[in-house]
């Protein structure tokens, strides 16, 4: 009896923890270079363990045969992934909207590292980015991603067929929802560039002699940052608010 109960436990901890740390390895927040592997292999951990109580009930039965189980293992981890993913491509938004911003400021140029991006980008992309990323866990988005990771297993039943076709259209609508809203984030950043150029061209028409760009950068370059400076509230505010549509539509009403 003893051993029919630990290996029922054993069954249902790797079953939660196949979601849950697969979902926590590319989670915003949980996952990437800032946090150490270790770290998120601990949390994920005691995480399993705390909703065994919770989502055992939900677990099919323990499959007879290896090759179902293997299956059962490949599903629970393509489902964690799934959810990890979504929230990589929401904070996408303000990663291309960085990236505007740099253009039309001109500083593409300057690179840093970007911890959740994994690769160089924009100074100003870094810095949208990890100002992002610490708004969502000071307003408490970051308990609403893992509520809407346990809230997964009501909307995707462990066992249940996969429609890998509906989450490869998700996330495509996802990332290109982030793309316009990347947009909209840096809209005040459009609007100043397209006037501003179009002013340089006309001086350069009416003075010809003048080295327009010359002149021109250290203006683009304060005013553009002072833009920035003003709309940065109203970036956060709107991208929270995307962020937590975006995440909401996976928790369970109530």
């Amino acid at each position: 009896m003893l051993n029919q109960i630990l290996n029922l436990n054993v069954y249902d901890f790797l079953m939660i923890f196949v979601r849950i740390g697969a979902a926590l390895m590319v989670m915003v927040g949980f996952g990437g270079l800032m946090v150490p592997v270790r770290v998120r292999l601990l949390f994920a951990l005691v995480f399993s363990v705390a909703l065994m109580p919770v989502l055992g009930p939900l677990l099919p039965a323990r499959p007879a045969q290896p090759a179902s189980l293997t299956l059962l293992i490949f599903e629970e981890a393509t489902i964690g992934l799934y959810m990890g993913l979504i929230s990589q491509f929401l904070i996408t938004a303000v990663q291309l909207a960085g990236a505007f911003m740099s253009f039309l400021i001109g500083i593409s140029n300057a690179f840093s590292f970007d911890d959740i991006a994994n690769q160089q980008s924009e100074v100003l992309t870094t810095f949208l980015t990890n100002l992002a990323l610490v708004a969502i866990f000071i307003t408490g988005l970051d308990h609403l991603m893992l509520r809407a990771l346990v809230d997964s297993y009501s909307l995707f039943p462990p066992g249940k067929p996969l429609f890998l076709n509906d989450f490869s259209s998700v996330l495509a609508r996802t990332l290109s929802a982030s793309f316009v809203m990347g947009l909209r984030l840096a809209a005040p950043l459009l609007v100043f560039g397209l006037v501003f150029y179009a002013g340089m061209g006309l001086l350069s028409r009416l003075v010809p002699q003048m080295q327009v760009f010359f002149v021109a950068m250290p203006i683009q370059v304060l005013f553009g940052l002072w833009l920035v400076m003003v709309s940065l509230p109203v970036v956060v505010l709107v991208f929270l608010r995307y962020f937590a549509n975006g995440i909401g539509a996976y928790v369970a009403p109530g």
